[in-house]
């Protein structure tokens, strides 16, 4: 019997980084990418779940699409609270949107106890690699800063799209774990 495990999961970075792109092509298996660029406005909220191999668990995901426009700011961050997965994105070709996936994270574990969000960081748009201003170093070493997995990624190419997703809901499934024993010995 499989154990369904519900995640609240956001996915922050700057405008287009690719944050609807890569939620929305996740979620319909890498049907249906729009060619056009929307900026979202509101905060999206899409289902999804993954089972994850070798387990009796699958990790629904409920994956809160944020705007990124400073107007939003303070209306997103209302929603921030009980995260238990973030997946951080920037353009590697726009060091801008690099700076703030470090200011993104920062405000989210601002709003949750430490060591309660797990965090996967995702450079965006290796397709564009003539363009790349952010090394692979780089975004590891912002990965590593907020103890986050890493991975680069072509949402338009569909390459490496579902890593973040697999990794985020087997740690998911490992924290529950860890959890449940804490819990049984205590009695």
């Amino acid at each position: 019997m499989t154990t369904v495990l519900h995640a609240k999961c956001f996915l922050l970075g700057s405008s287009a980084v690719g944050k609807t792109s890569l939620c929305q092509t996740f979620h319909n298996d890498g049907t249906n990418l729009s060619k056009n660029y929307n900026m979202t406005t509101n905060v999206d909220i899409v289902v999804k779940s993954v089972r994850v191999p070798g387990t009796r668990y699958s990790v629904e995901f409920i994956m809160f699409d944020t705007p990124s426009k400073d107007c939003y700011s303070e209306f997103v961050q209302n929603f921030y609270s009980n995260a238990s997965l973030v997946i951080a994105l920037y353009d590697i070709t726009d060091t801008k949107s690099f700076e703030e996936c470090n200011n993104y994270l920062e405000q989210i574990l601002k709003k949750n106890p430490k060591g309660s969000v797990i965090c996967f960081v995702v450079g965006n748009k290796t397709d564009l690699e003539e363009q790349r201003k952010i090394s692979k170093e780089e975004g590891e070493g912002l990965a590593r800063k907020y103890e986050a997995e890493f991975c680069e990624c072509s949402v338009k190419d569909m390459v490496n799209i579902d890593n973040p997703f697999q990794h985020l809901a087997l740690s998911f499934t490992k924290k529950y774990e860890a959890s449940l024993e804490h819990f049984s010995s205590l009695t």
